[in-house]
């Protein structure tokens, strides 16, 4: 099994139900995504990379965001468009407002404001605004060339090496690791295994814990790694 064949069966199985529920304590945003409503934006992506970045199976995009729901999203989108994710400089690369990384043949900025949207001031020459193109693509992506399961995946880690490595989490957990950090890809892909769900917080608040516990329901909090 690849990761998007893992992603499109908890698609099928839990497609209503939360799956990504993320908070930012500076900006007070909050964003719930189902399953079903996470594989709408990781369609959308990826057919922004493959029809306007030409991206292909065996390129690598970089990804530099802070802990966000995005990043989710991207992972997603690479590894559904056969290419993978790495920690080093991608072929492609996606950034945040800080512009602190750049792809060798393309850069895709996020401006990381809610629901996605463009950035209010034009971005720097040479970078394209993720949140002024992504909605022009339809919610349904065919891959041209799929992964297979010992396709790389993440860094030197294949699709099934990634799968294999990863503990099936039923929980629902919070976290303030990003989920696509070395440091938090297995438990983005221990939840989607396991059917679990996912609490995401930038900037978290201490004194806002007991109650984000409370009222998220959450199982279990996952130690910042």
């Amino acid at each position: 099994m690849t990761l998007p064949e893992l992603f499109g069966a908890a698609v099928r199985r839990d497609g209503a139900n939360p799956f990504l529920t993320y908070y930012d304590d500076v900006t007070g945003e909050r964003i719930e995504l189902s399953a079903v409503t996470t594989a709408n934006w990781v369609a959308k992506t990826a057919n922004l990379l493959v029809d306007e970045y030409d991206l292909e199976a065996g390129e690598t995009v970089a990804l530099g965001l802070p802990p966000h729901w995005l990043g989710v999203v991207w992972a997603l989108s690479t590894w559904s468009a056969g290419a993978s994710v790495t920690t080093g400089e991608g072929t492609l690369a996606i950034t945040g407002p800080d512009f602190r990384i750049r792809g060798s043949r393309e850069t895709i900025a996020s401006a990381l404001l809610p629901l996605g949207g463009r950035f209010r001031e034009p971005v720097p020459e040479g970078i394209h605004d993720y949140g002024a193109e992504v909605y022009n693509h339809p919610d349904l992506f065919v891959p041209f060339d799929p992964p297979e399961p010992t396709s790389p995946a993440y860094d030197e880690k294949s699709h099934a090496d990634l799968i294999e490595a990863a503990e099936p989490i039923a929980d629902r957990v919070l976290t303030t690791t990003d989920l696509v950090s070395p440091a938090g890809i297995g438990t983005l892909i221990g939840v989607i295994a396991g059917g679990g769900s996912i609490v995401l917080c930038r900037n978290l608040d201490a004194a806002k814990l007991n109650r984000r516990i409370s009222d998220e329901k959450v199982d279990r909090v996952l130690e910042e790694q």
